[in-house]
């Protein structure tokens, strides 16, 4: 019996042994895959970070050699000097002070008369009543006006008729040449903003690489529009200067940055600036005011009614929408109620403006999946450029007025078969008994144009409307007249016109919110000096929805 229990235990111990010597050998295979993984990790990281250090240093010496060194390529960027004065929408009778500032400037291809003008920002010039160019290292400054604008996406182009300006002199050896349009440049790439910021007078050069690409809320016009994310700094008078790519080509303008932040600018991209040069050349060859000679001529006091005509400054009519406003999905069970199946994914519509573009074609509770082929995801982005995202409005806003845009949306099917697929009125809510429970998904098709609000956002470049009687002084209602309440104007002005400029839309043509601004005191209107920005909705028991019906309706009372 001790033999055998001898036995056993030496067997034991040599499999304990054996089992030990196993663990340890898999121990040490595990840890040098795990030392050959992490080293290859490693190398694939250091070998990422090595050519993306690379690219920056040749995008970074590209971009110097170009900023710094290429004395043609910077003729090309000037300085604007302007005089505004803008409206006093209190007593629109009269304008505020004027006041000058300056910014920047890029000499472009453009549809003006000679086929080169100078592309600034809108905001720059708005409410301009003089504008003047220099060019880097010229000290003379030359009368320049505006030969189009669009305050929606900020952009402006100048045309200038004095030809010394397009000539070499001897301070500048080189005549500004226009620098090409690029390509929407990638992130991490870098870009070096050139023009003339505050804080000297000289021309400024500075660089940073791209952070960022997105729709984003463009100050000026209010819009959403693509835009381009910098850590360079801009600051005001750097508005309307070029963002350069390493081949020295235009890749942005300059035109914002973002409030209590360091280093954070923005600049409008070359295809919103390609969509505006486009509708400009459109808008100018219609209105045939492309003659090749000087509009005004040194010396010439009084311009000809031909030749005022010829002044005025053609205006973009903005970008367009789809007229629709959207849920994301990104809820499960709101998705199974609504229909989807599958991968499918979308957006909820759940308001479809009644002169809008889609009106007609979509309806409420309808689901967005497709735009123009692009599948919308469930928090209504499509795919930009392969990796990225970007909204799905990105793809509205490219299109010209007229042009047709292709959506997929999935739609309930309403008892009796009497569901329509776009162009048959029906109203667009519906009980939960109106409908089988059932979805189709199909395609609709129709033009897009740009959106009609029913109070202005701006009123850049031209006067107020206004009409007095007995003192009582009517107007239609814009934001820039919320605005003369101070910067927190959201708060401060009156919460019913507030309300109806940010929330409420037209639903007729032509459509305004008339107001009673303010009562001029005298004896025909005592007892009523007191009232101001008051909402009139109708006149001797009339409805209207202009300043010119209300101004009709109260000639018709009084005889007029």
């Amino acid at each position: 019996g001790k033999g055998e229990m001898a036995t056993l235990l030496r067997h034991a111990r040599r499999l304990a042994a054996a089992g030990a010597m196993s663990a340890r050998a898999s121990t040490r295979c595990a840890q040098g895959f795990e030392d050959a993984t992490t080293s290859l990790a490693r190398s694939a990281t250091a070998a990422r970070i090595s050519a993306m250090t690379s690219r920056r240093r040749a995008h970074a010496t590209a971009g110097a050699a170009v900023a710094a060194d290429d004395e043609h390529l910077l003729q090309s960027v000037v300085k604007v000097f302007t005089v505004h004065s803008s409206p006093n929408y209190f007593q629109p009778w009269q304008n505020k002070p004027q006041r000058e500032t300056s910014g920047s400037g890029v000499v472009v291809a453009a549809p003006v008369p000679g086929g080169v003008g100078i592309l600034t920002n809108a905001h720059v010039v708005a409410d301009q009543t003089f504008v003047q160019l220099r060019r880097h290292g010229s000290s003379v400054k030359h009368r320049a006006r505006v030969h189009a604008v669009g305050h929606a996406c900020d952009l402006a182009v100048l045309a200038v008729d004095d030809p010394s300006f397009w000539a070499e002199g001897s301070a500048t050896t080189h005549p500004p040449a226009p620098l090409a349009l690029g390509k929407t440049p990638h992130l991490q790439d870098q870009v070096t903003v050139v023009g003339f910021p505050q804080g000297g007078d000289n021309l400024s050069i500075t660089s940073g690489v791209v952070s960022r690409i997105e729709l984003t809320n463009y100050a000026h016009g209010a819009a959403q529009l693509l835009a381009i994310q910098l850590d360079a700094a801009i600051n005001p008078g750097n508005s309307g200067g070029p963002a350069l790519g390493a081949d020295g080509a235009v890749v942005g303008l300059a035109f914002q940055n973002l409030a209590n932040a360091d280093n954070i600018g923005y600049v409008i991209p070359t295809p919103i600036i390609r969509r505006f040069l486009e509708d400009v050349e459109d808008d100018w060859k219609a209105a045939a005011t492309h003659m090749p000679r000087p509009r005004t001529k040194p010396g010439q006091a009084v311009l000809t009614a031909q030749e005022k005509e010829e002044e005025k400054a053609i205006h973009h009519a903005g970008f367009c929408s789809l007229g629709i406003k959207c849920q994301p999905t990104d809820n499960p069970a709101m998705r199974q109620y609504l229909g989807m199946e599958g991968e499918e994914t979308g957006v909820l519509i759940t308001e479809v403006l009644e002169l809008g573009p889609a009106a007609g074609h979509l309806k409420k509770d309808d689901v967005l999946m497709e735009v123009d082929g692009k599948k919308v995801a469930n928090d209504g982005t499509v795919s930009f450029r392969g990796w990225e995202r970007v909204a799905f409005d990105y793809l509205i806003s490219l299109k010209r007025p007229g042009e047709t845009v292709e959506t997929k949306i999935r739609r309930k099917v309403a008892k009796g078969g009497e569901e329509s697929r776009g162009g048959t009125k029906e109203s667009e809510s519906r009980s939960d008994g109106d409908d089988t429970g059932e979805t189709e998904a199909f395609t609709a098709s129709f033009a897009v144009k740009p959106r009609a609000p029913l109070v202005p956002v701006h009123q850049y470049d031209r006067l107020p409307s206004y009409y007095v009687y007995a003192g009582l002084v009517f107007s239609p209602l814009t934001q820039p007249h919320l605005q003369e309440f101070g910067d927190d104007w959201f708060n401060t002005a009156p919460r019913r016109l507030v309300d109806r400029a940010l929330n409420d839309h037209p639903t007729s043509p032509g459509q305004e919110v008339v107001i009673l601004s303010q009562v001029l005191a005298d004896e025909v209107n005592a007892g009523y000096q007191g009232m101001h920005d008051l909402e009139v909705r109708a006149v001797n028991g009339r409805e209207v929805k202009s300043l010119r019906e209300l101004k009709a309706e109260v000639e018709r009372g009084t005889g007029a």
